[in-house]
């Protein structure tokens, strides 16, 4: 076989698989294999996107006009009352880009001393804060473990450790022969002599971790391979006391990095700092409770089935001092949105935001808002599987912080992996949604799409379970029957609208469905914003009984999409880790006034 020309070649190139590569093109006939190659160089359903991109991320604009790699509960490595807190879950984020994390923090454990009573058994009474460390430690009992191991921070000395062959007994180790013993440094022996704060999720079974080893888990990770700044979303529910003890921890343990004083050029109350001022730069999020949003905070308890959560202290004068360029403000109502503080920032719950967004008249203010000023929307307290609503949804209204549990690899997670895909956690908002935009948001145009997508083949389709020993057969696994579902995310006109689409049965893990399979067709579909809207590959095994498997998956933003003969490259889903399969495809997209 072989392509008669160039010309012909060229024309391929630019009018199928939307590309100019002519001047790539030295010979005037190519066989099979040389054609193969000069196509595949640029085969992939979105890395061709990247590849042609000539204009890297503009780093000139305020923060406020970026999407931001957001998660909530960073600390967790399950689901929301009963798994394990992991200062190694906050490297994982980080090391895939990241750049918001949330650090919940309560009171350390209260030191007890045998001195104070007769009976070695004796416990104070145990404040509500305590009863998650209380209960850990029955539970590492119970399993012949012991407190210490609740906390692999060398920096919590409070926790009492035996000296290595003495018996067992209440007394504690003088703290500096402790750090001696267990070769802490200088700084760590000096804070070990007070009761540090805790991580940890309230009012649940999940269990603690100290917050200095959340720091230092936080430094090792956090500009290795990514210079672009972090903000650190506190949730404080400690004493003054144990903030005081947060804010000694965080200036040690981020020396050179935590920014704790305004930028002289750069006053907080007249502009936000530009994102190239900030390279290698921790900012501070928190936020202020009083009496009037104790009542909202104990109801978000009930929300999720827990007992009363204790009212949050206020903050002290030296954590708040840190919220320099990020300062939370509690929202109220659609008045709030008419602050024009530069450094204060919204949070809402999913469900509040949705009957904010779902308004029609309020969304104008809401547009205006977040074009300027910072939006935090976390998932709602029902969400204790730790699953994820759909971040889209606030991305097109412009929230720049969709705090994703990175714990469930469900829907919501591939479409923000998608999102950011290629970048380092920071993404320039579309033209529209920029703070110096000056169209009506109201009447702003978006095009029309028409969509067309042809699975023809799948390589690989088999889960590494199931992969028989000696490695993949030539005829592949008939007991595989997969099945391509695929999804557009994108505004609906209405919520009934369908835009779920689906392949025949294929056979085999090496599926092939013919020369001239039926298109998977979403045509006409209007108000079409590409930067935040997705298209999502679902690869099942649907065998003729029992439930269907999802085998692997592929979700791509659609500015990313190529048109023309692509691999989709699939992800595995449970780790969206790389995945063996592909998906071999045509894409046509078009879009239109």
């Amino acid at each position: 076989m072989s392509i008669t020309c160039s010309r012909k070649f060229a024309a391929f190139l630019k009018l199928t698989q939307r590309v100019d590569a002519i001047e790539s093109l030295t010979l005037e006939r190519y066989n099979f294999k040389q054609f193969f190659w000069a196509w595949s160089s640029d085969e992939s359903a979105w890395r061709a996107a990247q590849k042609s991109r000539h204009d890297e991320l503009d780093t000139s604009r305020p923060i406020s006009n970026y999407y931001i790699s957001s998660s909530h509960n960073t600390y967790l490595e399950g689901n929301q009352l009963s798994s394990k807190s992991s200062p190694e879950a906050y490297d994982a984020a980080l090391r895939n880009g990241c750049r918001c994390i949330e650090i919940d923090v309560w009171n350390g454990p209260v030191s007890r001393s045998p001195s104070k009573s007769a009976n070695p058994g004796h416990r104070k009474h145990l404040s509500s804060g305590s009863i998650p460390q209380f209960a850990s430690e029955k539970l590492d009992a119970l399993m012949g473990g012991r407190a210490s191991r609740h906390s692999r921070s060398s920096s919590t000395a409070q926790t009492a450790v035996s000296a290595p062959g003495a018996p067992e007994s209440n007394a504690m180790l003088d703290p500096k022969e402790l750090g001696e013993r267990l070769g802490k440094s200088r700084d760590s022996s000096r804070s070990s002599r007070k009761v540090e704060p805790i991580v940890h999720h309230h009012g649940t079974m999940t269990s603690t971790i100290g917050f200095r080893e959340v720091c230092r888990a936080i430094r090792v990770s956090a500009f290795k391979s990514n210079p672009l700044p972090i903000i650190i979303s506190l949730e404080v529910g400690a004493e003054r006391e144990q903030q005081e003890v947060m804010v000694e921890i965080m200036k040690e343990e981020w020396a050179g990095l935590l920014l704790d004083t305004p930028f002289d050029y750069c006053d907080p109350h007249q502009r936000q700092p530009r994102l190239d001022e900030l390279y290698n730069k921790i900012l501070i999020k928190v936020k202020r409770l009083d009496d009037c949003h104790i009542a909202a905070e104990l109801e978000r308890g009930r929300s999720i089935g827990i007992a009363a959560i204790r009212a949050k202290p206020p903050i002290c004068d030296a954590l708040a001092a840190l919220a320099i360029y990020t300062h939370s403000e509690h929202y109220e109502d659609e008045k709030s949105l008419d602050k024009q503080t530069p450094s204060h920032i919204f949070s809402l719950s999913e469900d509040s935001f949705l009957s904010l967004a779902e308004d029609t008249r309020k969304l104008p203010q809401l547009l205006a808002h977040n074009r300027d000023f910072f939006m935090r929307i976390y998932p709602k307290g029902l969400r204790v599987d730790s699953s994820n609503p759909d971040p889209s949804i606030p991305w097109r209204r412009g929230v720049q912080m969709v705090a994703m549990n990175w714990q469930k690899s469900d829907e919501g997670m591939m479409i923000n992996d998608a999102m950011f895909a290629g970048t380092n956690g920071w993404i320039l908002k579309p033209p529209q949604l920029l703070s110096d935009h000056n169209t009506d948001l109201r009447t702003n145009w978006q095009p029309t799409l028409d969509l067309r997508i042809t699975v023809l083949a799948g390589q690989n389709l088999l889960t590494k379970d199931r992969q028989r020993v000696g490695g993949l057969g030539v005829k592949g696994d008939k007991t595989v029957r997969p099945r391509v579902k695929v999804e557009l995310h994108v505004e609906k006109p209405q919520k009934s609208a369908d835009y779920v689409r689906e392949t025949t049965r294929g056979s085999t893990e090496h599926p092939d469905w013919g020369h001239y399979p039926k298109s998977l067709d979403f045509l006409d579909v209007k108000n079409v914003a590409e930067e935040s809207s997705f298209v999502r590959f679902k690869v099942q095994d649907c065998p003729n009984t029992s439930r269907d498997e999802l085998i692997a998956w592929s979700c791509i933003r659609l500015d990313r999409l190529q048109s023309g003969y692509r691999w989709v490259d699939l992800l595995d889903p449970t780790t969206r880790a790389p995945f063996v399969g592909k998906l071999f495809v045509k894409i046509e997209k078009v879009l239109r006034d």
